[in-house]
């Protein structure tokens, strides 16, 4: 289909663009060596997901991909083809009727192709979406005007949800960290062989659920964790909700990708960075800093806080924690994963959960200082990871054929003493953070659900 697809495309969009074609011809050359080169390097298939994480990615992230293997594919599947097509000279005497009889055979020629592989067609309309992604161009060319189609709806005016109001005036916060790329089966609280969770399997009061995510990339992980329900529709998100109906927000961030967040505290990486005063602020431990003093400014009973971290994404896992919290060696420090042994590629990772359970056992340690607020700690990823299983890295495949690895995620819950009880539940979506945050602070509105909070 990709070969009838192109032949019919390009050789009659080449005839009637001429100049212009060519230099067209040029650019999918680049591009494609590029999409080659992640697809056989971490296994992705570029479907809309895909061109989303792409268009909603920053110079900092993109800037962490950049390798001499990439470097060698756009050189020799992109500008040497593009040199050649550059150098072809454009013959304008060919006839219309000789054109129109070089379609004819070769639609008749390509025809006769599909129907010889007749009996690949299952197997085909199977695995549609993901040969569709392996596709080039029209991979990335479709699936750009999908995403950007499907965000021209999302940018539609916000859905409100119905008002809320607090049942109390008993003061109380919730913290919810949102993870990046966390994976459970490298949390030693999931029961990882390798002791991951040093510090919070010590702390009272601590759980954790299994869990799954809604998402295998950062926009719709984010939004599936902050909205009510699984729509399609822009309906309120958390943050905004709370806020418009005059409770405490907070929101600090090192990533991005987030949902238009409503609020009058947001503060971003760069913000933190130059107010942080602390040693370690290139790091996600400046989502920490001075975060007490601005929760004990607030005026408000009923506080909540979000903290959007990147501590585990790719792939430059290495690079994500301070040299201190190495506890694994040796280290992958290559962008190539497949370039890395297993064990340091495993090693760089877990580093980072070392890392992370460092950052919540302090946020913790915060919270027990705060003595006049009944407090609870959620700590849920977007997404999970994929380590090389499969010949798969990172993340973004699919949900419907996406690996366990991706969809697997930490869900861990600390409260503090005399404030709530949890429920002995199963398994937990990302969507349950909604109505858990709403039931701890004690907020009452006519969408809460209370078999979807987590909280007795």
């Amino acid at each position: 289909m990709e070969l009838f697809l192109n032949t019919l495309v390009f050789y009659i969009g080449l005839y009637l663009l001429r100049n212009f074609g060519k230099w067209l011809l040029i650019l999918f050359f680049i591009n494609n060596s590029i999409a080659v080169y992640f697809i056989n390097t971490y296994g992705v298939i570029i479907d809309k997901t895909m061109m989303g994480n792409v268009f909603n990615t920053n110079f900092e992230e993109s800037s962490s991909f950049f390798s001499t293997g990439l470097i060698f594919y756009i050189i020799v599947l992109g500008i040497l083809p593009s040199f050649l097509i550059f150098k072809v000279k454009i013959i304008n005497s060919i006839k219309i009727k000789k054109f129109m009889l070089h379609i004819v055979l070769s639609l008749c020629f390509l025809l006769g192709l599909i129907y010889v592989n007749a009996s690949n067609w299952l197997w085909i309309d199977k695995n549609s979406k993901t040969l569709g992604g392996l596709a080039m161009p029209w991979s990335y060319v479709v699936n750009t005007n999908r995403f950007y189609l499907d965000k021209y709806k999302k940018n539609k005016k916000e859905i409100l949800l119905p008002d809320a109001y607090a049942k109390n005036n008993e003061k109380s916060i919730v913290v919810l960290v949102i993870g990046e790329s966390a994976r459970s089966s490298n949390f030693s609280l999931y029961g990882y062989k390798k002791n991951t969770n040093p510090l919070l399997s010590k702390i009272d009061n601590i759980y954790h659920f299994n869990a799954e995510s809604c998402a295998t990339y950062t926009t719709a992980g984010v939004k599936s964790i902050l909205e009510h329900e699984n729509t399609n529709q822009p309906y309120e998100i958390l943050p905004n909700y709370l806020f418009r109906n005059d409770f405490e927000v907070i929101w600090r961030t090192t990533n991005w990708g987030e949902p238009s967040v409503k609020i009058n505290r947001y503060q971003n990486k760069e913000t933190l960075e130059k107010l942080c005063k602390e040693t370690q602020c290139n790091y996600d431990e400046v989502l920490l800093d001075g975060l007490t003093k601005q929760i004990r400014n607030s005026e408000k009973n009923k506080i909540l806080v979000v903290l959007h971290t990147s501590t585990s994404h790719g792939p430059t896992y290495f690079k994500k924690y301070p040299e201190k919290f190495e506890t694994f060696s040796p280290v992958c420090k290559s962008v190539e994963l497949n370039n890395c042994t297993n064990e340091e590629l495993m090693n760089a990772y877990d580093n980072t959960i070392i890392y992370t359970d460092y950052i919540l056992k302090s946020l913790i340690d915060k919270l027990k200082t705060l003595k006049d607020y009944k407090s609870s700690m959620l700590f849920v990823s977007d997404h999970g990871e994929s380590l090389g299983e499969n010949n798969l890295y990172m993340h973004g495949i699919p949900t419907g054929i996406a690996p366990k690895d991706q969809l697997e995620i930490p869900f861990i819950v600390w409260v503090s003493k005399n404030s709530k009880t949890l429920k002995d539940k199963k398994l937990l979506s990302q969507h349950h953070v909604f109505y858990s945050v709403l039931d701890f602070l004690g907020i009452e509105s006519p969408i809460y659900d209370e078999d979807m909070s987590i909280f007795k």
